[in-house]
């Protein structure tokens, strides 16, 4: 109800971000083009954005906090000492780099092994394995 009465009353939409969000947004990626921006369950905002061609995804607090931000790479994008350590499990599929707020920033692969199945690989920012699991299709849902 409340949000309800915000939209059309007041004409304001609880669900967009403020203006502190949107000056935290653009100090940090001035480049973006191509945004979007969602709300998430727990309140946090979720924005999809472009730098050079390349699509980010990060997570703001209401406040204009910056929380995480991952970064679709390419595979050429990764350095030759990561494309190593991680071909040797099998075929890179996909690959993610996460930067934290205070904490350090990896790598999330999905690399297709030689029985054709899906793994996922998190990873240090130098492509040294942390945590390795199954692929599970149902995570993308």
């Amino acid at each position: 109800m409340k949000d309800f009465i915000l939209k059309y009353l007041f004409r304001l939409n609880p669900n967009t971000p403020g203006q502190h969000l949107l000056k935290s947004f653009y100090l940090i990626f001035p480049q973006a083009t191509n945004i979007e921006w969602s709300k998430e369950k727990d309140g946090q905002f979720e924005v999809i954005f472009r730098v050079n061609g390349i699509e980010q995804i990060a997570w703001f607090e209401k406040s204009g906090k910056w929380l995480k931000t991952e970064t679709n790479y390419k595979i050429d994008m990764l350095s030759c000492s990561i494309r190593e350590k991680l071909e040797k499990f099998g075929q890179i599929m996909s690959s993610i780099f996460i930067e934290k707020v205070n904490s350090s920033s990896g790598y999330e692969f999905i690399i297709r092994d030689s029985f054709q199945v899906r793994h996922i690989f998190i990873t240090d920012s130098e492509g040294n394995v942390t945590q390795r699991r199954n692929f599970d299709e149902s995570e993308l849902l």
